[in-house]
């Protein structure tokens, strides 16, 4: 079925470009097609047809936008998110998208600015979270302290910022986790003191804490084996 796809969409894309309501009726199709069978390649040439077609239509610059920044094509995606953003067209996921594409890209500052106004707009502390890794990432240890501490503390207060959820991958496994944010904050408190400054005693304080709050977390296990039998190691010596 792919390959059959593949070809169809070969041929209308040797085609000029015009505004035959035809040949976007059958890229649209060849486009919900593809999404039905999961053919991201697919559905990324017919939604550049149909864009060929119909330059103006920003339900599909936000697909393909999303498309190539999930595929990580950082640059291409930046550049079709920008024009709906820009029309002011933006939905609450391409602005997602963007934020975690500058941030992939370098821009840790645009991506921040992109995070503080989905903070803003939605309310959903997982986006405060997205910061603290920017200045983790960027080693802006006075940010990152006073943001890890800010997170920790209105959490104590606030039970629905407390239940918010991270998205963190197995370090191992590979699947994906649903971690309380104090405990995901714990972790990368933890993972700073150790990365960036070879505190090995507070790095295992922190994550034992964020296992003390979520027992399950993946990461905070695997860092202190790693942990461990580095001690281990240096005692045989």
């Amino acid at each position: 079925m792919k390959h059959i796809i593949f070809i169809l969409l070969l041929s209308i894309a040797f085609a000029s470009c015009n505004n035959s309501k035809d040949d976007l009726a059958k890229a649209k199709k060849l486009y919900n097609l593809a999404v039905s069978n999961e053919d991201v390649p697919a559905a990324r040439m017919a939604l550049l047809q149909i864009l060929c077609l119909d330059s103006t239509n920003v339900q599909y610059q936000d697909s393909i936008a999303r498309l190539y920044i999930k595929g990580g094509n950082f640059k291409t995606g930046i550049k079709y998110a920008e024009e709906v953003y820009n029309r002011g067209k933006a939905s609450i996921k391409l602005k997602e998208s963007m934020a975690i594409a500058y941030q992939q890209n370098g821009d840790g500052e645009k991506s921040e600015s992109f995070f503080a106004s989905l903070l803003s707009e939605t309310n959903d502390y997982k986006y405060k979270y997205q910061q603290l890794v920017i200045h983790f990432e960027n080693g802006n240890q006075p940010m990152f302290d006073s943001l890890s501490r800010s997170i920790i503390t209105e959490a104590t207060q606030d039970s629905v910022i407390a239940a918010t959820k991270i998205d963190m991958p197995g370090p191992v496994s590979g699947i994906g986790q649903k971690v309380p944010i104090v405990a995901a904050t714990y972790f990368l408190v933890g993972n700073n003191a150790l990365e960036k400054r070879q505190d090995v005693n507070t790095a295992i304080k922190n994550l034992q804490e964020s296992l003390r709050v979520y027992p399950d977390l993946e990461y905070s296990k695997y860092i202190l084996m790693e942990i461990e039998k580095l001690m281990m190691g240096n005692r045989r010596r």
